[in-house]
């Protein structure tokens, strides 16, 4: 990884900001900055990315794989690092074919990596072994990396997130808040959170099978079913994966506004809305550390904005 971090200026650890809520006298709140990490690679996509692209580099790949959609967050940040560090990459894309104007796939294209489309329905056979192991026989020297970087190796990286938390800290916080996509990030956190912190996941997507996500990313060990210290919620959504509504979007803007943190309205916009209804609420216990981390996402508001109209600033 050394020739890695020669190509990035990374802000590791990152860092972690207080924030002052109005009306909220007994409860510590802050924010891991994982956006913060680098402008193109931050977040959890630099987490999860860090021992694949460890084992590929170490196992001498030639080149890369990866899947997502039009918008992703992971092919965005991967195009980067193929163009820096000057890795033959290849990405299968869910959608209909290059759109010159989404500026997702405008940026990768500037980074000079292959894009082959897929339907979505043949983007959904990218899920099974069956087609991966067929994939992997055709390109032998490829390195493959799952939908959202997320598989047994993005453990180790999103964990380092708690240890960066209870050092800088200084303590073990009692509540750990974290947006839930492909789950891969909550894995890692998840496998190294201490029997003091709660950890609470506030899923972006609906209808999932977290438990079966979570099994698969830990490779069917199902030791994290033993803990009780986690949950994962499902009421904030907004109706699925990348639905929204007006109350969602004004609430990201007067929240940039205020705070002067960016969120995007796939992933963290739902998480601090989550965050701030639970603290109406009165969820969390009295005298309480809270931490929600930001995963980063930033690069999803100007495509946002490219279907919806310019409604995020």
């Amino acid at each position: 990884m050394e020739k890695f971090y020669k190509h990035f200026n990374l802000w590791l650890p990152s860092p972690i900001q207080k924030i002052s809520f109005e009306n909220n006298n007994t409860l510590d709140i802050y924010v891991k900055r994982d956006d913060l990490i680098h402008h193109d690679i931050s977040g959890n996509k630099f987490r999860k990315l860090k021992y694949n692209l460890k084992y590929a580099f170490e196992n001498d790949h030639e080149e890369l794989i990866a899947f997502g959609g039009s918008f992703s967050n992971l092919l965005y940040t991967l195009s980067v690092i193929s163009r820096e560090m000057k890795i033959p990459t290849t990405f299968y894309i869910r959608g209909d074919g290059y759109d010159p104007d989404n500026p997702t796939l405008k940026f990768i294209k500037q980074n000079g990596v292959k894009m082959i489309f897929m339907s979505r329905t043949a983007f959904k056979s990218i899920r099974s072994k069956k087609y991966l192991d067929s994939l992997q026989s055709q390109f032998p020297k490829s390195y493959i990396i799952p939908e959202g970087g997320s598989n047994n190796l993005a453990i180790p990286g999103s964990g380092e997130i708690v240890d960066e938390i209870i050092s800088q800290l200084g303590i073990e916080p009692d509540y750990l808040l974290m947006d839930l996509g492909t789950g891969g990030t909550f894995a890692g956190v998840l496998n190294n959170l201490p029997d003091k912190t709660k950890l609470i996941g506030i899923a972006a997507i609906k209808g999932v099978d977290w438990n079966n996500t979570l099994l698969e990313i830990f490779n069917g060990d199902t030791e994290f079913l033993n803990k009780k210290n986690w949950e994962i919620n499902e009421d904030y959504h907004f109706g699925g994966f990348a639905k929204y509504d007006d109350k969602l979007i004004d609430f990201i803007n007067n929240y940039k506004s205020k705070y002067g943190i960016p969120l995007d309205p796939i992933y963290t916009g739902k998480l601090v809305f989550a965050l701030h209804d639970l603290l109406k609420k009165g969820f969390f216990d009295s005298n309480s550390k809270i931490v929600w981390v930001h995963g980063g996402g930033l690069q999803g508001i100007a495509g946002f904005n490219y279907l919806h109209g310019e409604v995020i600033y």
